[in-house]
């Protein structure tokens, strides 16, 4: 259990908590925050490995976990984003269950991003009303990149929102 604290307790996360939420929340117009992160899909795929189910659902969600279907690219990539998201609002994973991010993909495989909880409340205190991510995974190597943005006349977080149950 030891490495998936490690996984869980990332120090990318450090970066993003030293920038201050409040810095990021002055300019509520515009660009709140921006995060990017980088995982090793072998590191990724050792700790899947050797923590099991119950390291998945510590770190997934149902649905990031049946849209990543056991693919080790699919789940770094998605822990990816995730951390990149935290450090758009200026957050650690000791502040919140990373399942209240959520990964999701469209049909065309492009993906959003869904918060629930304390990181969708942050988000609101932030004043953010859309997220923007971009993944990609290449040589055993993960990457995300988020962009939180606010604007005066979008009143409603466009995410969060309720995921509909797919049937």
């Amino acid at each position: 259990m030891k490495d998936v604290d490690a996984l869980l307790a990332s120090p990318s996360a450090a970066l993003a908590s030293a920038l201050g939420a409040s810095a990021l929340a002055e300019d509520r117009n515009g660009v709140v925050g921006v995060g990017i992160d980088v995982v090793s899909v072998p590191r990724l795929d050792l700790l899947v490995t050797e923590g099991g189910p119950a390291f998945l659902d510590r770190g997934w969600t149902s649905v990031e976990c049946a849209e990543a279907d056991g693919d080790p690219e699919r789940l770094a990539t998605r822990w990816a984003a995730k951390e990149a998201v935290m450090k758009c609002l200026g957050l650690g994973i000791s502040d919140f269950d990373p399942r209240e991010i959520e990964i999701a993909s469209s049909e065309s495989g492009v993906p959003s991003i869904v918060l629930r909880g304390s990181a969708a409340e942050h988000a609101r205190s932030l004043g953010i009303s859309k997220f923007h991510v971009s993944a990609s995974h290449e040589s055993g190597w993960a990457v995300a990149i988020a962009v939180a943005s606010a604007w005066a006349r979008q009143k409603d977080l466009e995410v969060p929102h309720q995921r509909k149950d797919r049937s």
